[in-house]
Order: structure tokens, then C-alpha cells, then sequence
């Protein structure tokens, strides 16, 4: 092993590395001897979802999923002055005081692969960041009642961050034709387009008896930007009852 001397002092390079990763709090690897932490974050979940809900083209509810990070697993994290948490989708960290809690709750209004990173700074101003990986995906669920002309169930499948585009969407469109009479009640043709910016991606269509109903289950892969879902009555002047029920996923 070298040695270097200076000032008639000599000190092994051996000791001169193992000094420069004791003080290298931003790196995490500081000993309990020194005045960092070792952080250690969970999340209570890796996965949320966006619930919405339309009733004749208005909006009747939206609920967004709250992922909680607990970072009460730190090492010596007491000697930490403050957590934090960047969701990762353009807006600024969310950060406490370390006497304040342990815990950051963050609301997720888009859906995406988030990348969050969660971190702490202790009391010299050394910052320790932890990549968490996040999946939000949404629901949403498009009601229309006794209508003759069903409106267009606009969705964008653009992710909140500049992250990957949605392995896919699903597509429960049901259709009903309600009896309105019991007696030489009408058939109603129907016909499904699923639009994008390059025009129509999909069709379908289908006769519905009087008094029965029919689903039309469809998936579409990688999804680009904004979307619609028009239904269009062909044949026949009876009304309809529509529920189209849109999932947007990562995953399989």
C-alpha cells in the first residue's frame, strides 16, 4: 500500500478513501458515527388509482389516490432536520420537519410512471435522495340515460409527467334499449367509432332487441393523446341507455 507524506506527516491512501465516504452524507453512506442517517422510505402503496364519474356529459365525482411515505425506517433519523417528497410530476417537493412527523401524504390528480424521490437533509446539509417508483392509472365511468343522441366520452391518455405513454387502454362500452312498450317494441342499430389524432382507430356495431342490451369489450395498445368514444345510432328511433366504462393502465 503507498503512503503519501506531507509536513512530516504520514497517512496510508487507504485511510484517505475511507475518510472521503464517511463524509459523503449525499452518497448515503454514513456511519452512525458521523452526523448523517441512513434513510429508508416506504410507501404505503406503489399503485393508486383516479376514480371519475360522468352522468350525461357532466362531471359527477372524481376521487384521486393518496400515497403515504414513511420514513420512521431511517437510521438515526433524528438527526435529520427534514423530509421530503418530489412526486415527480412538475410540481415543487413537499417537505416537513423532521420534528413535525415522519409521514408525507401526496395526492396524485394525473395518471403516469412516476419516478418520486424521497429524501432527507441533515443538520450539516447533507441531502439523501431514494427513487420510488409510483403507477397511477384511472378509471372512468360515462353514464347516459334514456338519450336519442349519445354524446362523445372525450379522455386523454397523456401522461402527468414526461414518462411513458399507457400500455393500454380497456373499453366496456354497454348499450341497453330499454322496453318501452311489450308489445312490438323497436330494434336499434348501433355503431361504435373510437377516435384519435389520425382518425378513426376502431369500430364496431351491433342491433340491439327491444328490451336487451350489448357490450361491446375492446382494448387499444399505447395510446396516444386525446381520444374519443363516439356512439352513434344508426337505425331505429328508440331511445337508449349507454354506461361506457374506460380504464387507462401500465401494466398488464
Amino acid at each position: 500500500m503507498g503512503v503519501v507524506g506531507f509536513a512530516g506527516i504520514r497517512i496510508s491512501a487507504a485511510a484517505l478513501i475511507t475518510s472521503t465516504l464517511l463524509l459523503s452524507g449525499c452518497m448515503g453512506l454514513v456511519g452512525n458515527d458521523s452526523e448523517g442517517f441512513d434513510l429508508n422510505v416506504e410507501p404505503d402503496s406503489g399503485h393508486g388509482m383516479i376514480y371519475s364519474s360522468f352522468q350525461d356529459g357532466m362531471q359527477t365525482s372524481i376521487t384521486y389516490p393518496v400515497i403515504t411515505f414513511d420514513f420512521s425506517g431511517s437510521t438515526d433519523y433524528g438527526r435529520a432536520t427534514s423530509f421530503g417528497v418530489d412526486p415527480g410530476d412538475g410540481r415543487d417537493p413537499i417537505t416537513i420537519d423532521s420534528s413535525d412527523g415522519t409521514e408525507i401524504p401526496i395526492e396524485f390528480q394525473k395518471h403516469g410512471l412516476y419516478s418520486a424521490i424521497a429524501f432527507g437533509v441533515d443538520e450539516s446539509g447533507f441531502r439523501v435522495n431514494l427513487a420510488i417508483e409510483v403507477m397511477i392509472e384511472q378509471r372512468i365511468d360515462w353514464y347516459e340515460n334514456n338519450t336519442g343522441t349519445p354524446e362523445d366520452f372525450v379522455f386523454d391518455s397523456t401522461p402527468g409527467n414526461d414518462g411513458p405513454i399507457p400500455s393500454h387502454f380497456l373499453l366496456n362500452s354497454t348499450v341497453e334499449n330499454p322496453s318501452v312498450i311489450e308489445i312490438d317494441g323497436r330494434e336499434v342499430d348501433v355503431r361504435w367509432d373510437i377516435v384519435n389524432h389520425e382518425g378513426v382507430c376502431q369500430s364496431a356495431a351491433e342491433n340491439v332487441g327491444n328490451g336487451d342490451e350489448t357490450l361491446w369489450k375492446t382494448i387499444h395498445f399505447g395510446p396516444l393523446a386525446v381520444h374519443e368514444v363516439k356512439l352513434t345510432i344508426e337505425e331505429g328511433q328508440d331511445r337508449i341507455n349507454v354506461h361506457h366504462a374506460l380504464e387507462i393502465r401500465y401494466a398488464g
